[in-house]
């Protein structure tokens, strides 16, 4: 059941992922399209996990069906519904502080448990994640519409 409920969350992802990548304007003449490599890893990934549900289809069909794991089923839709609402949440907060909220939300979920390091990964994982794709990648932060702190650093 597990393997089933994560084919078809990737698959769902997928989805989401391939519609993202449409909305990427066109190129311009004699430029590559921004978004094929986007729309490319979420074709591989929607293959991936039809592999993933057929595979769990035939063994099933086999008769060699496991004991349900209803718990793991539930953390991965509730990691799923999170993704979605840190994704959305980037519109009208920015970056920073969705992924703020997310970091240890995420880091207990995948079992750990100190305290200290769950509040440093408040910290750390937009710290760190600002530095590799705002700064070294030189990708333009999100910003909020709301509120974003990002603006509020900056002045």
């Amino acid at each position: 059941m597990r393997a089933y409920a994560e084919g078809l969350v990737l698959a769902a992802i997928s989805c989401v992922a391939i519609w993202s990548a449409w909305q990427v304007p066109a190129a311009s003449p004699g430029d590559t399209w921004a978004g094929i490599v986007p729309f490319a890893a979420a074709v591989a990934l929607l293959a991936l996990s039809g592999f993933l549900i057929i595979g769990v289809t035939r063994q099933n069909a086999g008769g060699a069906q496991g004991e349900p794991d209803n718990g793991a089923t539930l953390e991965i839709i509730g990691l799923f519904i999170i993704a979605l609402i840190y994704q959305q949440s980037f519109r009208w907060f920015g970056y920073l502080v969705p992924t703020a909220i997310v970091a240890p939300l995420v880091l207990y979920i995948f079992g750990v448990r100190s305290r200290t390091g769950l509040a440093l990964s408040v910290i750390l994982c937009p710290l760190v994640f600002h530095i590799i794709f705002f700064v070294l990648l030189g990708v333009f932060p999100p910003y909020g519409e709301v509120f974003d702190l990002l603006n509020w650093i900056q002045g």
